[in-house]
């Protein structure tokens, strides 16, 4: 048995799997380098890499395709429908991770940590004619407590229903959730008020923070239309897929001083379509 292993994976689990079987390692993580080594490979664990048609139709001996991550999207399922390669992933491994950095990202954010650190390195805020508190608000640098603050959470699965709890213990937030799929009452046990419409939730929050999945429903959901619903000031976080958020319209808006400025952990690959061929 050979197992493909695209991406990097806790070195326990590599150590559990060199014991049943042959590892191979692509020298690249793009289409190209994966089919090098595919064609006798009878399984492959990937994580963002694209597992497109053409990897499953190169691998004759392919059985499984597992994603070392949440959700489906980086596999052209309707190829592995067709070849009856089953597919699996990894539904709450990161369920903690990706909340505990979407929390760091407001911390960051609301409280312009990043932002003073640079200006404090850049010596931005030394003098001795003005003082620190005039520098501070002369640099944009003045900001208020997070205590109190609305929160809307785009998709409250298992991580945006994770963050909700603790922003909602830690700083006492008033979180609003937009999810079509699931319901108020769920919604209610995790201390989140259900708002049908986004065009309702996002005039209303100081955060907005996104934990839905990458498709042709979701694809540039935040977009200028929906940017210009934001408060003025307000701050956006993108833990989710880059292609949720329309990027140039994002900035165009953060150039503006439209909006307060974001924390990005994902983006759009230029000229890619989400559609795997």
């Amino acid at each position: 048995m050979k197992i493909m292993l695209v991406e990097h994976i806790h070195q326990a689990a590599v150590e559990m799997l060199a014991k049943k079987m042959e590892i191979v390692f692509p020298e690249t993580q793009n289409e190209e380098g994966i089919l090098a080594f595919i064609r006798d490979c009878d399984a492959i664990i990937a994580r963002g890499s694209k597992i497109t048609g053409n990897i499953m139709k190169a691998a004759p001996r392919l059985k499984v395709i597992a994603r070392h991550g949440v959700g489906y999207d980086s596999v052209d399922l309707q190829t592995a429908n067709e070849l009856k390669i089953p597919v699996v992933y990894t539904p709450a491994a990161n369920t903690e991770s990706v909340a505990e950095l979407a929390m760091g990202f407001m911390i960051c954010l609301g409280r312009k940590i990043v932002r003073a650190n640079a200006v404090m390195q850049s010596e931005g805020l030394l003098s001795d004619k003005i003082t620190l508190q005039v520098m501070t608000k002369n640099s944009g640098l003045v900001n208020a407590d997070l205590w109190g603050q609305t929160m809307g959470v785009i998709g409250v699965g298992r991580i945006g229903s994770s963050l909700s709890r603790k922003m909602i213990a830690a700083f006492n937030f008033r979180v609003l959730g937009y999810d079509p799929y699931v319901d108020a009452k769920t919604l209610a046990g995790c201390g989140v008020q259900k708002i049908d419409r986004l065009e309702e939730m996002l005039p209303q929050c100081d955060f907005v923070t996104l934990h839905c999945p990458g498709n042709e429903e979701t694809q540039h959901m935040i977009n200028a239309r929906t940017l210009e619903l934001m408060k003025q000031g307000a701050y956006l976080i993108n833990t989710a897929r880059g292609m949720v958020v329309d990027e140039k319209a994002l900035v165009e808006a953060i150039q503006k001083k439209k909006k307060g400025g974001a924390a990005l952990e994902v983006f759009e690959p230029k000229h890619q379509s989400p559609a795997i061929p």
